[in-house]
């Protein structure tokens, strides 16, 4: 099973799975798919890697969503990498 994130973005609560992990390197999907478009668009699939001393994603125009996601991520604190899917 993979690690799974919740977060609230929006007002909606969101869970996304961490698909793939490779060292600093998270590969994110969202569990539930969403039909919202324009300004209320959710990203179904999100990168999120560290680079040096910070944290970038694929996604520059999500920085709300990618903070609260990489914050669950940074918190979270494993021994051994995640399983793949």
């Amino acid at each position: 099973m993979a690690l799974q994130i919740q977060v609230q973005y929006h007002g909606l609560p969101l869970v996304y799975s961490v698909y793939r992990q490779e060292e600093d390197v998270y590969h994110l999907h969202l569990k539930e798919s969403t039909n919202y478009t324009g300004k209320e668009y959710i990203p179904q699939k999100i990168v999120i890697r560290k680079k040096g001393m910070i944290w970038i994603s694929d996604q520059d125009n999500y920085d709300e969503l990618v903070n609260k996601l990489t914050s669950e991520l940074t918190g979270f604190n494993t021994q051994t990498p995640l399983s793949h899917e």
